[in-house]
Parts: C-alpha cells; sequence; structure tokens
C-alpha cells in the first residue's frame, strides 16, 4: 500500500476535477434550453444535444494525443496543471458571453440571435470539451500509475470526485443560481486552482517503452481487441454511455417538470450513492467478479429509467436517483478497471484511449443525438411525455443486459496477470 499522503494528495486532485466537471454538467443543459424571459438561452433540444456533443467529439479526437503525450512525452501532472490553466481562460471567455447574451436575448427575444448564441458557444464549448477530457483521463492515468494496487484503492481515491460533484451542486443551488452563467464562472475559478495545484503532484513521467511513432500513437493497444471479453465489453459500454446521456442530459429539466423545488442539489442524491458504491465495489468485484459486477451495473440503468418513466417524484427521488451510484460504479468504473488490468504497462494511457473513444466518443455523441430526437419526438407545445421518453434507454439499456450477459465470460476477464509496472508507480510517488 502507498504512504497515506500519496493517496490524500491523489484524492484532492479527484476532488478538484470533478468539482469543476459538475459545476455546469448538471445545471447547463436547464439554462440552455429555458426562455430568455426565465433566465435561459432558449437553445432547441437540437442546439443543447450539440452543446454536450462536444465533449463526445473532443473524445473522438483526444486518444490520439492522450498516449503520444502522456506515455511517451510528458510528465502526466505537468500536462494536467497547463490544460487546467487553459480551461481556466476558456471557461471564463464563455461564462462572459453567456452572461451577456443572456441579457440581450431577454431584451430583443429574436430567434435570429439565440441561432448567433449557438454558432458563437459551439466551439467554446467544444474547446472546453477538450481540456475536460484531457484532464479526466489524465487524472485517472495519475491515480492508476501512482496506486500500487489500484483495484483495491482506486475507487477511495476516485469517491472525492463524487463528494465535490455533490458539494458544488448543492452549494449552487442553495446559494446560487443554476439558472444562469453562474456554474461557468464557477467551474473557471475551479479550473485556475487546480492548474496550480496539479503542478504539486506526484511526478507521474511517461513509460516511454516501445519505438516507432505507431506504438507512440496507442496503435499495439489495439490487439487488445483479440481478447473477446474486451471486445463484447468495449460494445456494451459504448451503448451504455448512449443511455447514460438521456440522464446525463435531461435529467434536470425532468426533475423541474415534475416539480421538484430544488433539482439541481437533489440529484446528488445519486452522486451520494455514489460513495457508497466505491466503497463496495472492490468488495463485490473480488467475490463475485467482473461479469457479476458489470452486469449489476447494466441491469440498474433498466430499473432506474423504468422508474423515471412512472414520473412519480418521491418513488424517483428515493430509488431512482441512488441508482445511479450503482450503474455508474459497477459498470464505467469497473470497465476502466478492466483496461488497466489487462492493457500492457506501457499503453495503460493508450488503452484507457480506446475506450474513450469508443465511449465518450461514439457512445456519447449517439446518446446526445438519440435523446434529442426522442425528446422531440415525445413533446408537443412544448409540454414533454416523460413516460415515452424514459421507455427508450430503459428498452436498450435491457438489450445490452441480454447481450453482455450471454457473451462475456467471466474467466477472460479475471485471469491473473502480473503488474511489472508496480516498481516504477511507487517510485514515481516520491
Amino acid at each position: 500500500m502507498e504512504p497515506g499522503p500519496i493517496r490524500a494528495r491523489l484524492s484532492l486532485m479527484m476532488f478538484g476535477q470533478y468539482l469543476i466537471l459538475g459545476a455546469w454538467a448538471v445545471p447547463l443543459a436547464t439554462y440552455l434550453l429555458s426562455k430568455p424571459d426565465q433566465g435561459g438561452l432558449g437553445f432547441s433540444p437540437g442546439q443543447t444535444s450539440w452543446i454536450y456533443s462536444t465533449t463526445a467529439i473532443a473524445a473522438l479526437v483526444a486518444p490520439l494525443l492522450l498516449g503520444l503525450l502522456a506515455d511517451r512525452l510528458f510528465a502526466a501532472q505537468k500536462l494536467l496543471a497547463i490544460l487546467h490553466l487553459v480551461g481556466a481562460a476558456l471557461f471564463f471567455v464563455a461564462a462572459r458571453f453567456c452572461s451577456q447574451t443572456q441579457e440581450e436575448l431577454r431584451a430583443i427575444a429574436d430567434l435570429g440571435a439565440t441561432r448567433t448564441a449557438f454558432v458563437v458557444l459551439m466551439p467554446l464549448m467544444l474547446s472546453i470539451s477538450f481540456v475536460t477530457i484531457l484532464t479526466l483521463s489524465l487524472c485517472n492515468v495519475t491515480g492508476f500509475r501512482n496506486l500500487r494496487e489500484p483495484k483495491k484503492s482506486f475507487g477511495s481515491v476516485r469517491l472525492f470526485g463524487t463528494v465535490a460533484w455533490i458539494a458544488v451542486n448543492v452549494a449552487i443551488d442553495l446559494f446560487g443560481n443554476p439558472l444562469s452563467a453562474q456554474p461557468l464562472y464557477v467551474a473557471a475559478s475551479g479550473s485556475l486552482i487546480m492548474g496550480i495545484y496539479a503542478f504539486t503532484l506526484p511526478h507521474t513521467p511517461p513509460a516511454r517503452l516501445g519505438k516507432g511513432i505507431a506504438e507512440a500513437m496507442g496503435v499495439p493497444a489495439l490487439k487488445m481487441f483479440a481478447d473477446p471479453g474486451f471486445r463484447i465489453l468495449v460494445g456494451c459500454a459504448l451503448f451504455m454511455a448512449a443511455v447514460q446521456q438521456f440522464y446525463g442530459v435531461y435529467a434536470n429539466p425532468f426533475l423541474r417538470s415534475l416539480g421538484a423545488a430544488k433539482p439541481t442539489a437533489l440529484q446528488t442524491v445519486a452522486q451520494a450513492s455514489e460513495i457508497v458504491c466505491m466503497l463496495l465495489f472492490p468488495a463485490v468485484l473480488a467475490r463475485y467478479g467482473f461479469k457479476f459486477t458489470l452486469a449489476l451495473g447494466v441491469f440498474g440503468w433498466v430499473l432506474r429509467s423504468a422508474l423515471f418513466a412512472t414520473s412519480w417524484l418521491p418513488l424517483i427521488a428515493v430509488v431512482g436517483l441512488p441508482l445511479h451510484g450503482m450503474c455508474f460504479t459497477f459498470f464505467f468504473v469497473v470497465t476502466n478497471l478492466f483496461v488497466d488490468r489487462h492493457a500492457p504497462p506501457h499503453l495503460r494511457a493508450s488503452a484507457q484511449g480506446i475506450v474513450m473513444f469508443a465511449v465518450s466518443g461514439f457512445g456519447t455523441l449517439l446518446g446526445n443525438l438519440l435523446s434529442a430526437r426522442v425528446l422531440e419526438a415525445t413533446a408537443t407545445d412544448g409540454h414533454v411525455a416523460w413516460t415515452w421518453f424514459w421507455l427508450v434507454p430503459a428498452a436498450a439499456a435491457a438489450v445490452v443486459f441480454l447481450l453482455f450477459t450471454a457473451g462475456f465470460r467471466d474467466s477472460e476477464s479475471v485471469a491473473a496477470t502480473p503488474r511489472p509496472e508496480k516498481v516504477d508507480a511507487a517510485s514515481a510517488t516520491v
């Protein structure tokens, strides 16, 4: 086990990273969709979908850079610091633009001005998304490389990201104004602080193993698709990422439509359950293996979407939202551990990039586009038939569950593999 101070420093890294993301990821959709006279920008579901799809577009390109930068050229903590400082500037510009634009739209109520606002905000959010995707991956890389036994200790480090997500959303909803550009200003401040703090993180040098451009770009990591377990898992994760976007983008407007007084704060119930599951999943994984743990996560999505389809707020608040912890942790976090365990030591960042390409890239983009189409198809005169909306991700998750349980073999995913980089990871913490 690595020294406690190392875990504390990595935990603080995760806290800062997810504070930045949590500040805007939850309330932004409601802000974009709300009419200008209600404090929003008046974007259409399609425009909102494209704003959220910027993370997917970034994830399609970022993995091509991640392996070269983090595996071959630069220390991860220095890249993390520089990217966060750039992100701070981008967040501030986006926040300032949104604030000014909202005032203009409220005064003129011009549809053409809304289109202009979308055209300007789209590249700003795309730039922010590149920073977000790269910093998220670099935090994982820094954590995995500085933890001697990630399977046992990564969850306890990562849960501080969930704590940050809860704290920032409760604070913004109770003491701030989520239906404004304020969340973007909070993200800008957090990114500035993280940019400074990242320089103090444990030195995490590139592995610098392998030769040639192809290996530097992580192309050999594609050989992992020869493993049926990896192949099936990535395919299922792609579609589960699409299912996730129904919740990620539209849960906040949905809760607001049900009359939830503080929907942004209410949603933190989901992250609170995530903390519990972060603590539990190592024991579940050790006892039941990868297949059972991953399948449990997928089944959670089926159940939760079905509960959302009832539109009964008490049931959603008490059962539906807390299911997020099991859904996210038992599937997506365990997927990251699977990849870290099976990738060659010098290609772990590249392998994580492949998963990011499929999941955060294609999967998220597919989910954003599909959820926007479903929302438009189920909306009449501004009122959404939410029951039909949530039945779509419930059915999709059920299909993935059946395919995963039929095709994934536990014996392929729990084969013991040595971790020859243990000594290097330990030395990197000094």
